[in-house]
């Protein structure tokens, strides 16, 4: 019993995993029964961590800037939080997803100093980038079941509409658009 009760206190701390990269993401279950899926995004951490933030660099022409982020994994809709708010990732999905939507929540941080315009909201500054880093980790396959999983969202924002844009620019076209918004930071 004193075993089965120290496996799930320690289930409940917050994991953190430090990167050569030089980010460090905690991954803490909001409940109890959230445990298994946090161990499985910073399983994904640990051994993807370095290639993503080294694929979003590659891809975007930026450097990330954050040291550290806390994220709770719940039951509920994924979102990039910012600063000291805590991003928050979705237990249920499967593998491929979770890795995924990871990377779309850490673009969303990694990009918020990005101007957007009035046609050119976050997500679309995002997906700017976020395909092609996909396809330089994971390949096109797994860049284009993630657009269709993306695409089915719906209630909160029009992932679809946003997801036609982007793809209906070229590799190099979206490239371009994004040096672009990327020379208006300040």
């Amino acid at each position: 019993m004193k075993i089965i009760l120290l496996i799930i206190s320690l289930a409940l701390v917050p994991t953190c995993f430090a990167l050569q990269a030089g980010l460090s993401i905690s991954f803490t279950p909001e409940q109890e029964k959230f445990a298994e899926a946090a161990k499985e995004y910073q399983d994904i951490w640990r051994a993807e961590g370095n290639r993503i933030i080294e694929a979003m660099e590659s891809v975007s022409g930026m450097k990330s800037f954050e040291k550290e982020i806390k994220a709770i994994v719940y039951e509920g809709v994924s979102f990039s939080g910012f600063g000291e708010r805590p991003m928050k990732l979705r237990a249920s999905y499967p593998a491929d997803v979770k890795k995924a939507t990871l990377i779309h929540e850490l673009g969303h941080r990694f990009l918020s100093r990005v101007p957007g315009t009035q046609e050119i909201d976050a997500h679309r500054v995002l997906f700017l980038i976020l395909y092609d880093t996909w396809v330089k980790l994971y390949g096109k396959e797994f860049a284009d079941k993630s657009v269709e999983v993306e695409k089915k969202r719906k209630g909160l924002y029009d992932y679809e509409a946003a997801w036609k844009w982007a793809l209906s620019l070229s590799a190099e076209e979206r490239a371009s658009k994004f040096k672009e918004l990327k020379s208006r930071m300040k």
